[in-house]
């Protein structure tokens, strides 16, 4: 999933992404898949990175999920992410820079949309272009101001599996998460920026709550697309979706192959759906996946 569109907070969030007051009238959908073999399932949940208040807990063929795995797998060990916040600085420096890589056009846009989340002229120039890219969006979401949960889905289960003392597994680590957009190449990074301040904040918000609309009410095919259309540039969507995909499979085929052991996978939902997804790598590979 588009870690920017992930960040983007919503105006008004719309009711079907919201939690019912009775867990026995909650009909949310959100993307979860199970696959299994004689002796053990493993479920597949999708993620989204900025929940609205009120929104967990989640619907209970979810928290289902959730009680039947003693494993649960996460991107990244959240504990790592949290304290690797100079290593990632560090690789966004190292390299072409904000202050060489835009044209006169792009930073006269750059500035114009930093201004408008109160950003000084000039804060991320001694930054790659995809690290901005990335700051924008957090901008975005501290000025709106909503009620979200920090960390969405991911956060929640991370800490309620190290709660109930339950193995967690991550299938990369932050180097690698942050190698996916460090690597792009200059070119493909400011592309990315560029798509990230060209929509304005109350627009951009508006198409993070349909997204958001699309993931609880179980339409797959809607936000498959709309993921896909927030990465039209084939580089991006290559590094930080199909490449990805295609490094967690055989992980998730060895949680499938232990003997008597239950596992759930949690990963930004955009990974499950759409073209080259691992759900769809899955069925290529020959597993049985169903939809829950």
């Amino acid at each position: 999933m588009r870690l920017v569109l992930a960040l983007l907070a919503v105006t008004v969030l719309p009711v079907a992404a919201q939690a019912p007051a009775d867990a026995a009238d909650d009909d949310r959908r959100p993307p979860l898949f199970l696959l299994e073999d004689g002796d053990s399932r493993v479920y597949l949940l999708g993620s989204v990175h900025v929940l609205p208040e009120g929104a967990l807990p989640l619907p209970p063929h979810v928290e289902a999920a959730y009680a039947d795995a003693s494993v649960v797998a996460f991107e990244l060990d959240l504990d790592e992410a949290a304290s690797a916040a100079p290593s990632m600085i560090a690789a966004a420096m190292d390299e072409t820079t904000l202050a060489d890589a835009l044209t006169d056009a792009q930073r006269a846009t750059f500035a114009e949309a930093t201004a408008a989340l109160g950003m000084p002229v000039g804060t991320l120039d001694a930054f790659e272009p995809w690290f901005a890219g990335l700051t924008v969006g957090v901008a975005a979401l501290r000025q709106s101001g909503l009620p979200v949960e920090a960390g969405g889905v991911d956060a929640h289960f991370f800490g309620r599996a190290g709660a109930d003392d339950k193995e967690r597994v991550a299938l990369e680590t932050v180097a690698l998460q942050t190698a996916a957009f460090d690597d792009l190449s200059t070119g493909a990074q400011v592309a990315f920026l560029m798509e990230s301040v060209a929509v304005p904040p109350d627009s951009a918000a508006a198409q993070f709550g349909a997204l958001l609309e699309a993931w609880a009410s179980g339409d797959d095919d809607r936000l498959g697309a709309m993921m896909h259309d927030g990465m039209s540039q084939p580089e991006v969507f290559e590094a930080l979706l199909v490449t990805r995909n295609r490094a967690w499979v055989p992980q998730i085929a060895s949680l499938l192959a232990r003997t008597d052991e239950n596992a759930l996978v949690v990963v930004g939902a955009g990974h499950l759906v759409g073209p080259q997804s691992v759900v769809e790598m899955l069925r290529e590979a020959g597993y049985a996946v169903e939809r829950l």
